[in-house]
This record gives structure tokens, C-alpha cells and sequence, in this order.
């Protein structure tokens, strides 16, 4: 074989892997298969630097900060009215807890509701409740569950009903949701999950028709 023909060879080896390189090299500022639309994969199922994110872990959070930006209003309220006295005189305890209650109307006037529910984390909280509510008797619903008084409104800024006892909320269930600090609690009201301000005996937030009806 000649050293020309040789020659020759090695050319044409190295211009068809370089034609090869060409065409299947990605263009330059090529996205991610799972960035490109139409490619099946949610844009929100991965972070900026590519990692998974844990839907229910995202919500969670959402929902905390809510609680977060809620107490800060609750905390600037506090320092609005005056402290108690005598934190054994009936009368000036419900004072203040009214004035209490007034005040965070007053900061939130408007609030809607599921502010604080977010719409993130409700399809969570509905299937905790339904899946806790299932495994009871209904004898275990009905003392959970209290008809409410005919006309008597439940809603975002109102005070939570004297009429209604404030029955404990079933530990089992309680564990399952995310934590809240000490100023608000869980407490569920006919067929809705509400959130209140136990300092001012508040209703500020409400999610709507998650609790199952008792079987007949």
C-alpha cells in the first residue's frame, strides 16, 4: 500500500467522524430535554439546579409561611392593646381578649378565605381529614362533629361560637397535620376545618365542606 493511499485514508476517517461530531452534537444553548415544551415533564417538578422537588414538602412550606405572616400580624396586635393586669379577673381576661380579637380584624380587614389554607397544601389537608374520618365509627364522628345553630356564620374575622364546646381536636388526626405554634389551634366546626387565634377566640381561616358527613 502506498504511503498515498494511506495518506488518503486516514483523511477520510477523520472527516466523516467529524461530520459524525456535527450531527449529533446538541445546538448551543440547547435546554434540557425535561425544560422543552411539549416534553411531558412539568416545569415545577424540578429546581433551578435540577433536583426533584417533593410536592407535598413545597406546600407544607407554603403553608407555614402563611402561619409565619399571620403571626406577625397577631404579635404586632399584641403590642397594640394593653397587657393584662390581674390574669385571674374573669372580666378583664375577656376584655382583652376582645380588644385582642378587634385589633387583628382590624389589620386584616379583607382577609379572604384559605389566606392561610393555601390552595398548595388543601388537597393534603382534605385527604388527612377524610382518611382519619374514615377508620371512625360514626358514633366517633358525630362527637366530633357538632351541627351548627341555624343562621350562625362561620367565616375569616369572626369570633369562633360560645355556642359551640370548644371539644378536644382527636390527637391521632392532630399528629398528621403540620404544626402550628401555641396562638392557634385546629378546631373543626360542623363540616369545615377552621384555624383559631386562641388568645382573641378568632376564627381566622377556614376551609370549607373537608370534613365527611356522618353516615345515617
Amino acid at each position: 500500500m502506498s504511503k498515498t493511499f494511506s495518506a488518503s485514508i486516514v483523511l477520510l476517517i477523520a472527516t466523516l467522524a467529524a461530520c459524525d461530531q456535527a450531527n449529533t452534537a446538541e445546538p448551543p444553548n440547547a435546554k434540557p430535554l425535561a425544560e422543552q415544551p411539549g416534553s411531558g415533564t412539568a416545569a415545577a417538578s424540578v429546581t433551578a439546579d435540577g433536583q426533584p422537588v417533593n410536592a407535598m414538602g413545597a406546600a407544607t412550606l407554603e403553608f407555614q409561611k402563611r402561619v409565619q405572616a399571620y403571626m406577625k400580624i397577631h404579635n404586632e396586635a399584641e403590642g397594640k392593646v394593653p397587657n393584662l393586669k390581674k390574669t385571674d379577673d374573669p372580666m378583664e381576661i375577656a376584655q382583652r381578649e376582645q380588644a385582642l380579637a378587634q385589633m387583628i380584624m382590624t389589620l386584616r380587614a379583607n382577609a379572604p378565605a384559605s389566606e392561610i389554607f393555601v390552595k398548595e397544601y388543601q388537597p393534603y389537608f382534605v385527604k388527612i381529614i377524610q382518611d382519619d374520618f374514615k377508620q371512625r365509627s360514626p358514633a366517633d364522628r358525630k362527637a366530633l362533629v357538632h351541627e351548627l345553630p341555624r343562621n350562625l356564620k362561620v367565616d375569616v374575622n369572626t369570633i369562633y361560637p360560645t355556642t359551640i364546646p370548644l371539644v378536644t381536636f382527636p390527637a391521632g388526626l392532630l399528629r398528621k397535620l403540620p404544626d402550628l405554634p401555641p396562638e392557634l389551634e385546629y378546631r373543626i366546626v360542623g363540616r369545615h376545618l377552621i384555624l383559631r387565634d386562641v388568645k382573641a377566640n378568632l376564627i381566622v381561616d377556614v376551609l370549607r365542606d373537608v370534613v365527611p358527613t356522618i353516615p345515617t
